[in-house]
């Protein structure tokens, strides 16, 4: 099965993905696809810029991340349910990748938006946008209402997990109990 977990920037989904490989799951990140393509076509140096490209290249990059996965049996998708760029925000998984990659399950991972505002805050190891706490919560929002739409698409179901400052592994496996249910 294919699974499609999301989560706004600093929702602390690398860490609580961690815990999923730990377990033996196959964990591969959408974006690493993506900037691989972008690379290798010239649109881009580093992942930061990326959500900076034209819309259309967006939109391209995301049809070949779409059929690189499409091929895998069993993976843990990493992604973004939904790109703020300059534009708006962008579906990560808009209606012709959700066809091809065929999710059997949708995750969106969330936090409180003023933990997110600290944790992205005192990482400097990325370009991150300066958002407050009410775009934080924009945002999260905006996760929600993709996620419902991607998993009313794909006739799969969404689960919400919230990953709370230090609970990332009960985080985890809410999300390992839910996939073996499946």
């Amino acid at each position: 099965m294919r699974v499609v977990i999301g989560g706004i920037p600093g929702v602390g989904k690398t860490t609580v993905l961690g815990y999923l490989i730990a377990q033996g799951l196959q964990v591969e990140n959408f974006g690493d696809v993506m900037l691989r393509e972008a690379v290798k076509r010239g649109y881009v140096n580093n992942r930061d810029q990326m959500r900076k490209m034209p819309l259309d290249k967006q939109l391209e990059i995301q049809r070949v991340a779409g059929e690189y996965f499409s091929l895998k049996e069993s993976v843990v998708i990493d992604t973004h349910l939904s790109v703020k760029t300059r534009s708006g925000y962008l579906p990560g998984l808009p209606f012709n990748i959700l066809n091809i990659i065929k999710p059997g399950m949708i995750v969106s991972l969330e936090a409180d938006p003023h933990e997110i505002f600290l944790r992205r805050e005192n990482d400097r190891t990325r370009e991150r946008d300066t958002d407050s706490e009410e775009d934080i919560r924009d945002h999260m929002l905006m996760n929600r209402m993709y996620g419902a739409a991607y998993s009313a698409i794909s006739g799969c179901s969404l689960l919400i997990v919230k990953n709370e400052t230090g609970k990332a592994e009960e985080a985890a496996k809410k999300i390992m109990e839910s996939i073996k249910a499946k």
